[in-house]
């Protein structure tokens, strides 16, 4: 409904014509055409929402966890991998019948697009699950430059590896830190081939085991606080009775 200004102009709408004033300006335009809300279009949003909300409270969990800044963009790649494990009946509405599934989308995604693992790295993990429940990893021997590409200006590295449990399909995301392997290595430190192991529990949720490289320097700039690499090395699954594994 349109009405007169005590300036002359009309203000509101007639119809599908919308009468707006802008200071001493008046001019009219259509009115913007609605987007019918199907039931799939519906179901798609409350989905995003779930997704959006669930990988925000993961993702500044683990971020802290590790340390590390938020790259550029981390949060969209991240949060549209983690759209590809929502599994169950996504014709309906969100938390009915949805919930997040197996992890595998999340193998070998990075965390900085800047420094990719592949890039500063040369080495590759084994896992294997023990019949007794326990994780056992394989590392090779770490020698700078050869197993460790170093960037410029760095003189050391530290490699961080961290088995987490989480449960996306509760609303507080739990994180767990199930175990860690620290490990420093320079032109004059090498780290010797061992093996990583550790217990898993049978829950429910997900099994992460996520690698981080730091490089230093002797004198810590700002920009080499930025000089990291991280990523999901290995996926799994925990559940009751068996665990389902997934690696890059």
């Amino acid at each position: 409904m349109a009405r007169v200004k005590k300036n002359g102009n009309l203000s509101g709408t007639i119809g599908n014509i919308v009468f707006v004033n802008d200071g001493e300006r008046a001019f009219v335009r259509a009115k913007p055409d609605r987007v019918k809300q199907t039931t799939q279009t519906k179901a798609a949003a409350g989905v995003f929402g779930l997704v959006s909300s669930r990988e925000k409270t993961f993702r500044l969990q683990v971020l802290r966890m590790l340390g590390v800044p938020a790259p550029q963009y981390f949060a969209a790649k991240q949060r549209a991998r983690i759209r590809k494990t929502v599994t169950g009946d996504t014709g309906g509405s969100a938390g009915t019948g949805t919930g997040f599934g197996n992890p595998q989308a999340l193998a070998g995604f990075s965390f900085n697009p800047e420094m990719e693992w592949e890039s500063c790295t040369n080495f590759f993990l084994t896992f294997e699950m023990e019949s007794n429940g326990e994780m056992k990893v394989h590392l090779p021997e770490l020698k700078w430059k050869n197993q460790i590409i170093p960037v410029k200006n760095s003189s050391s590295a530290v490699l961080t590896l961290v088995a987490i449990t989480a449960d996306l399909n509760k609303e507080a995301v739990p994180i767990k830190e199930v175990a860690k392997l620290e490990l420093e290595i320079s032109g004059t430190s090498a780290v010797p081939a061992q093996d990583w192991i550790f217990p898993v529990d049978a829950a429910e949720g997900w099994l992460l085991i996520i690698g981080c490289l730091k490089f230093g320097a002797p004198n810590q700039s700002s920009v080499m606080k930025e000089a990291f690499s991280a990523a999901y090395l290995w996926t799994g699954m925990l559940m009751s009775t068996h665990l389902s594994t997934f690696e890059d």
